[in-house]
């Protein structure tokens, strides 16, 4: 399992024990004494079936054991059976973040304009609202980017970009996977290469090579060209296109106190930013309407500093939210 994949695991599996007072490790504990007094009930009845006279006898038995061990399964093992499956309901909802994808992390204080902007660039719609910590999770949205050449992608020379439709994003995944829909299918027969609207893709061919991670691990980063133009903004074509990852990320406390302890939330920021091989949009909101609370300019500046310092290696940008609103004194 990744990393990142075991820290949300982790996560989500304390924010249930503080919902409910339930741990995984109780909940299977709870699973495995229930499955034993089953299973002891169940030789007891198959002995007794064994032992009567006919089979009339042996089906009224049968009958009778199935009862009883129905309930006590439904007394022992309901309740805790239930909590591991709405453990696992949570843990489905939680964003499949791909490593050989491009990806650019959203990070900064609670209600600087985070969700907006990933909702204004990406398909991605999370939660807006003016109060800190409206998202509590990880969201992720998608963006697609175009160049003219190969050449401009190494020189970082973007054509253009456009926001990719559900049905788009499901077939890239569906080709990372490997798995090929009918259309793609005859399309391959044909021996071209679907593109767009409302066909469906074929694989293109990829070009990998190796980034390395602040915390030293090597990933994969897929640069997908194919040799048929693709289309893009504005009904415009391209040789080349990306399919890139935006995340959204809950907001992060400057800790006043010189405490390093860390919220759930908070937690799930910080292990994209160590664990997955992704570039930093770090949002700042100088207007003052953000919250002097836990997200005056001053704390955000702290912040950053803290961020910047702690993961060196990551490419970085710095945005300004809520420019309209104005700079309040000193920000500057």
């Amino acid at each position: 399992m990744h990393p990142f994949e075991k820290v949300v695991m982790d996560l989500t599996v304390r924010a249930r024990q503080k919902k409910d007072g339930l741990s995984l490790s109780m909940l299977l504990d709870e699973v495995h004494e229930g499955r034993k007094e089953v299973l002891e009930l169940s030789k007891d009845w198959i002995a007794k079936i064994k032992a009567t006279p006919t089979a009339r006898d042996a089906y009224e038995c049968t009958e009778e054991a199935k009862e009883q061990i129905t309930g006590v399964f439904l007394e022992l093992l309901s309740e805790p059976w239930g909590g591991v499956m709405e453990l696992q309901r949570s843990l489905r909802t939680t964003p499949a973040v791909r490593l050989d994808c491009p990806a650019v992390v959203l990070v900064g204080a609670p209600n600087v304009g985070k969700s907006s902007i990933v909702r204004a660039i990406s398909s991605g719609t999370p939660e807006v609202n003016n109060y800190p910590f409206t998202t509590r999770g990880m969201t992720l949205g998608h963006v697609e980017v175009f160049w003219e050449s190969d050449g401009d992608v190494s020189s970082g020379n973007v054509a253009g970009v456009s926001i990719p439709s559900q049905r788009k994003i499901s077939q890239e995944k569906l080709a990372h996977r490997g798995v090929k829909t009918r259309r793609m299918r005859e399309t391959e027969a044909l021996g071209g290469t679907a593109v767009g609207g409302g066909g469906d893709e074929a694989v293109p061919p990829e070009e990998t090579k190796g980034i390395m991670s602040d915390d030293g691990e090597e990933y994969e980063e897929r640069t997908i060209s194919t040799s048929n133009n693709r289309p893009g903004p504005s009904g415009r074509t391209f040789a080349v296109s990306q399919l890139c990852q935006i995340m959204d990320s809950p907001g992060v406390l400057n800790r006043r106190d010189g405490t390093k302890a860390r919220n759930e939330m908070e937690e799930l920021t910080l292990a994209a930013m160590s664990h997955l091989p992704t570039a930093v949009m770090y949002v700042m909101d100088l207007s003052g309407g953000a919250g002097d609370k836990c997200s005056s300019v001053e704390d955000q500046l702290i912040l950053r500093r803290e961020l910047r310092s702690r993961f060196p290696r990551r490419p970085w940008v710095d945005v300004i939210s809520k420019v309209d609103l104005g700079v309040v004194d000193g920000a500057r």
